[in-house]
């Protein structure tokens, strides 16, 4: 297929592209350029992006397109592809048509997928070679698999061969409980345990279960470590007690040397009772300087004694102690093991269980695919690759590269490069900016520098698109400040780190790393866009006046929204972005509470989310679970006091408070109609059960509470089909995992949109507003990192966890500690990114301004407030705008340009609305039912069947009591209508009551229901109830005919003959004649 490429280009073209600078309209013209190469060229072009929304995004583009230019419509391409080919402008859409055929006619070919996809129908043919079975399923919840893989875990502690993993969980309960952690450890474990999901951890997971099961390699590094960690606090211990004593000898104490109280001596005191602190920078400089132990003020007694403590071995002890915490590298290297050693263990248990479950069960864990790959992949040429999958691509086309993971790019790789080495065009496309997602492994480095590692034979040609077509000027001129000057003061905050420890060669480029990712943030403005104006305002929130600056910002919210419509926005064009799904759930609260609260208002306050909208916020629905949770188990006080709580909370519409002290302390319990409902809805099925209690309490629920209804009915009928029907499964269920599920919005409404930072990438809006503009710049201490101790004595395991901490720097891990932090300050930056880029007209901000002893920058907000008293240095073309000159520090705010709606609106963006009732619901008792077993409905035979009925009924009650509930399951099941109920119940009753008859159903006696006997000849016999009391034993034959018939006396004798056989003496024997209401005693 020949290839159109510039003889000034390489074939491998990576565009950097910055936020709304058009990336798709270049992906697009790269596709149709290379589409129009030959009629078939679509079968030969993958394109991979990263979500299925953005796969259909680009398919139906470059669909659409292709329409454009066969019907004769304008498009942007078509200028483009008549230079290119040389071809009049007829001939490109004659050309448009047939291809355009081609590919809706053989559209399974038209290869633009997700890179998961990608790999899911590459890995189906290499199922022999992992081991799976040919009927292999995709399990994408991992969250379930782990959950199974721990409760086993859990549940075989008990055997001896896991003794050493039950001291790895009591001491992981212990670090918990110690740090103020919950006292859940199988959620805690399900937490920790998501590091195995992690390719840090994956791409030595096979040598950690080799580690692992080896117990005595296990056993001998934790003597080692401890070994060493004791040897170093002895030391440090002795040193100081010998300190201590040699002041003692010298009638001295700590207090008596320079500064006093705060002596650099005390700290002997701190070794000598055991603790582990190093030296401080004062400290270090009293070694081998006497003067520097007091102050010249002193008396000349305390100077000599001074004098006197340092000849007499205080030196050598100051000296020793800084040497002992110097060269502390094994020692900290040893305590930072030992402190996370435990879940190494744990880790490695969790990981086998889930191998195990996803053998017996056939399954491969999506999070597997990219492992599993890379393990064929690696050492096999592309060929063998293309043979087994059966097609040949010719030209790769790789989206969001920088949201690709490291193993991912070692499977695309080997392709690329056959790609290239046939002369043929490929494509990636990404920007460091904007990885955010390397918690799910994706790797910005691979895009920022190991492109030009893997392809420095072949070259590479950069191209970076740097006009902004989204947003207004305002909004380009203050992103361009912001991340110029940002990317500066995190650059500087993240060297003094590296001044703290010797720089190694290997950290060099650290010190640009920060500022070389931002290096192309600086973007231009359209011709076009020249005339556009655009509106930011940042309020700085002061934290001393308002301590609770969320609340505050949550305040704002509606009064925001309002302004909003009055200067013409629509709420669709409004987008709320939050950094974690609680944010985004405290901002829909709060709209929709101001909403309630102000039912006549001209403003509208509608909101749209798939993160922020939780089931469990519902008041409806936290009644219901109280209510189920209280029937799982009425006995439990606890349960039915949390039950009444809300029972009255939500009938009465009471804040929690009014709840507590307007009934608690009056009623006390439910009211009488409520518990007699209850009692009559406990035993139907799950999911019938739950419609019931919505349908009690229907005429308490508003309107707006459908949606959260109708999800959780469906939660419930989709647990009772797929799972089980059992309560008790269901709200443990509903604990773990369905709390968490959060309704589903359709898009196209005329609402605001409440969404995570994550979750807007890649899309853009006309107003973005951040209530939340806060979030820290470093990593949270339970960060977990896993390294290659490469060094002795700890090489011997090949991957060990380690707590992120500054104490890492003086470990051997210091790289990795570094490396991390590096990519702590970028994510958290590129955060910010992704989030101011997402506006087009209108950024509104709220961010909480920083204390005025605050030091440093530790978080966004403390960066933002920085940046906004900074100018950033002018650089040739590139013109910042001084954003101090635009703060106002009186009112805490910075404000550029004004907020108005300046863009057309098309009139298909309207759309009516229907407003929906109250859902309803029919009572389960009055339902159409199905009557699914009936074994004569094509025949004559209704009394045949009503006793065979009767008699399946009988044959399940053991005593009277149980008499009525029998027949109310058989009812509940649609066998008999509720006027079958009344006369089956009738007969029965009246058969139960004669006397000889019901002493048979007191309970009385132990009960044998159509038990089979087996005969001396090989045949069964069947008796329909057989009651035993000592050695007295009765059995029963019933009978529903409406006349007696002697060969039932034969079958009955047969029965008591069998029994006296079995050793039982005294046997009697009846035949029950049921609508007779007559026995006969068999002699």
């Amino acid at each position: 297929m020949p290839n159109h490429v510039s003889s000034d280009k390489a074939n491998l073209i990576v565009y950097k592209a910055s936020a709304g600078s058009g990336k798709t309209h270049r992906l697009t013209a790269e596709y149709l350029s290379l589409l129009f190469a030959s009629p078939f060229a679509y079968k030969h072009i993958l394109a991979v992006t990263f979500t299925n929304k953005a796969t259909e995004e680009m398919k139906s583009r470059i669909i659409d397109e292709l329409a454009n230019l066969a019907s004769g419509r304008d498009s942007d391409y078509t200028k483009d592809l008549s230079k290119e080919y040389g071809k009049a402008e007829d001939a490109i859409r004659e050309q448009a048509r047939k291809i355009l055929i081609s590919i809706l006619h053989d559209y399974s070919s038209f290869s633009i997928s997700t890179i998961d996809r990608f790999f899911q129908q590459t890995m189906r043919v290499f199922t022999r070679e992992i081991g799976l079975g040919g009927g292999y399923n995709v399990e994408l919840d991992t969250g379930r698999v782990l959950g199974e893989a721990i409760d086993t875990m859990l549940y075989d502690l008990e055997r001896s061969e896991n003794e050493q993993l039950l001291d790895w969980l009591i001491r992981f309960s212990e670090e918990k409980i110690e740090s103020g952690g919950t006292w859940n450890i199988r959620n805690d474990i399900q937490d920790l345990s998501s590091e195995i999901f992690k390719e840090s951890y994956k791409a030595f997971s096979d040598q950690i279960q080799a580690d692992i099961a080896n117990k005595g390699l296990l056993d001998d590094y934790k003597k080692m470590l401890l070994a060493y960690i004791r040897q170093f606090e002895k030391e440090s211990k002795e040193i100081g007690e010998k300190a201590m004593n040699i002041m003692l000898r010298c009638d001295l104490q700590p207090f008596d040397f320079i500064r006093g109280k705060t002596s650099p001596f005390v700290s002997f005191l701190r070794w000598a009772s055991g603790e582990i602190k190093a030296p401080t920078a004062t400290f270090s400089k009293l070694v081998n300087d006497v003067s520097a132990w007091y102050a010249k003020t002193a008396p000349a007694d305390v100077k000599s004694k001074i004098e006197g403590a340092y000849d007499s071995g205080l030196n050598e002890c100051v000296c020793r102690i800084t040497e002992l915490y110097n060269n502390a590298v094994t020692y900290q290297t040893a305590s930072e093991i030992n402190r996370y050693f435990f879940t190494l263990g744990i880790l490695g248990d969790v990981d086998k269980n889930v191998r195990s479950y996803a053998a017996e069960n056939n399954i491969m864990l999506i999070s597997d695919t990219t492992e599993l790959l890379n393990k064929i992949i690696q050492g096999t040429d592309s060929p063998f690759i293309y043979e087994k999958v059966g097609t040949r691509v010719e030209h790769y086309m790789i989206d969001e590269f920088q949201d690709t993971s490291g193993m991912q790019w070692a499977n695309f790789l080997p392709l690329v490069k056959d790609s290239l080495s046939a002369g043929n065009k490929n494509l990636i496309v990404g920007d460091v900016k904007q990885s955010i997602y390397r918690w799910r492994n994706s790797d910005w480095k691979l895009l920022d520098e190991q492109l030009d590692i893997d392809f420095k034979s072949n070259g590479i040609h950069h191209e970076s698109l740097d006009t902004n077509w989204r947003s207004d000027k305002n909004i380009i001129d203050f992103n361009n400040s912001i991340f110029e000057t940002g990317s500066t003061l995190l650059q500087n905050l993240y060297n003094e780190s590296l001044e703290e420890i010797t720089v190694s060669s290997s950290l060099a480029s650290f010190y640009t790393k920060i500022k070389k990712a931002y290096e192309d943030s600086y973007q231009h403005l359209p011709e076009k866009k020249k005339d556009s104006t655009g509106h930011v305002s940042i309020e700085f929130i002061n934290t001393e006046e308002n301590s609770n600056w969320q609340a505050y910002a949550l305040e704002q919210l509606p009064q925001t929204i309002e302004t909003l419509q009055d200067k013409g926005y629509d709420l669709r064009d409004i987008a709320i972005l939050v950094r974690t799904k609680k944010e985004g759930a405290d901002a829909a609260n709060c709209l929709l509470e101001y909403k309630s609260k102000n039912p006549g208002s001209k403003y509208k306050y509608d909101i749209i989310s798939d993160e922020a909208l939780f089931i469990r916020n519902s008041k409806s629905i936290k009644l219901v679970v109280s209510l189920l949770k209280y029937l799982r188990n009425s006995s439990d006080s606890t349960l039915r006091t949390l039950a009444i709580y809300e029972y009255y909370k939500f009938k009465d519409q009471l804040t929690p408070e009014e709840t507590i002290r307007s009934h608690f302390s009056a009623s006390g319990d439910f009211p009488e109609d409520v518990i007699d409902n209850l009692n009559r809805i406990k035993e139907l099925p799950l999911y019938e059960m739950t419609e019931e209690i919505f349908n009690l309490f229907k005429d308490a629920m508003e309107a707006n509470e459908n949606i959260y209804i109708q999800a959780f009915l469906d939660m419930v009928l989709d647990f009772s089909v797929k799972k089980s029907s059992d309560l008790d499964s269901f709200l443990q269920w509903w604990d773990e995992t369905g709390q968490g599920k959060t309704i589903f919005t359709p898009d196209g409404q005329d609402a605001i949109r409440i969404m995570t930072i994550h979750k807007s990438k890649g899309l853009g809006f006309p107003v973005v507003i951040m209530p939340f503009c806060n979030w820290d710049i470093d990593h949270k201490l339970t960060t977990i990192l896993w390294c290659q101790p490469k060094m002795e004595p700890f090489d011997l395991l090949h991957l060990v966890p380690v707590r992120y901490s500054q104490k890492l720097s003086n470990t051997i891990f210091a790289y990795d500690y570094l490396e991390e932090k590096l990519h702590a300050f970028i994510d958290n930056l590129n955060v910010l990114y992704v989030a101011f880029t997402r506006a087009k007209n209108d950024l509104i901000i709220f961010s909480p301004k920083p204390k005025e002893k605050a030091k440093g920058i530790g978080n966004i907000s403390s960066l933002l407030w920085a940046c906004c008293h900074s100018t950033a240095e002018q650089q040739g073309e590139k013109i910042f705008i001084d954003l101090s000159s635009s703060m106002d520090d009186k009112n805490n705010r910075l404000e550029l340009g004004e907020s108005s709606c300046s863009f057309i609106k098309k009139a298909e963006d309207v759309e009516s609305e229907v407003s929906i009732g109250i859902l309803e619901s029919i009572p389960f008792d009055n339902r159409l039912k199905l009557r699914l077993n009936n074994k004569y409905f094509f025949t004559d035979q209704g009394q045949r069947e009503y006793g065979t009925l009767m008699h399946e009924i009988v044959s399940n009650v053991t005593s009277l009591n149980e008499l009525d509930k029998v027949i109310e399951k058989y009812r509940l099941a649609g066998v008999i209508t509720t006027e079958e109920k009344i006369r089956v119940s009738g007969l029965l009753h009246e058969y139960l009551s004669v006397p000889k008859i019901s002493e048979w159903y007191s309970g009385n006696y132990k009960v044998l229901n159509e038990v089979q006997i087996l005969q001396p000849n090989g045949t069964f016999i069947r008796p329909d109830r057989v009651m035993i009391k000592g050695s007295e034993v009765i059995v029963i034959d019933y009978k529903f005919g409406e006349k007696e018939e002697k060969k039932y006396l034969k079958q009955v004798k047969n029965y008591m003959t069998q029994i006296k056989k079995m050793g039982y003496t005294a046997v009697k024997g009846y035949i029950c004649y049921i609508v007779l209401s007559k026995v006969i005693e068999i002699e």
